[in-house]
């Protein structure tokens, strides 16, 4: 009987975890208008005070960018920075109808 209480605990706990993981995607948060992308090549919250799971989403994709960006800028030799706003440009370029873009004077727009 422990095991079965022990296992059921276990694949609550595991349930939970993944809910959390998968509660929404980055597509899904920009047709949402939730999150955009910035002409820093990162993505921001569109609006104020965006929930724990729009706030965890966006820091775990730009620290995904953020590596991707340093190892490409270090293979062309130019800076991170350099290397975000080119990637930037492309994002912009091919951003659905619809999508939310920030540019550099920090405004918000829709495509």
């Amino acid at each position: 009987m422990k095991k079965i209480i022990s296992l059921f605990t276990t694949a609550l706990i595991l349930l939970s975890f993944s809910s959390v993981s998968f509660a929404i995607s980055m597509e899904q948060a920009k047709s949402q208008g939730l999150i955009g992308e910035t002409s820093h090549g990162y993505l921001a919250p569109v609006k104020a005070n965006p929930s724990a799971t729009i706030t965890t989403l966006i820091k775990s994709i730009n620290q995904q960018r953020r590596s991707a960006f340093a190892a490409k800028a270090s293979k062309a030799g130019v800076s991170v920075n350099v290397m975000s706003k080119r990637v930037a440009q492309r994002l912009f370029e091919k951003a659905a109808k619809g999508s939310y873009l920030k540019n550099s004077a920090g405004q918000w727009y829709k495509k």
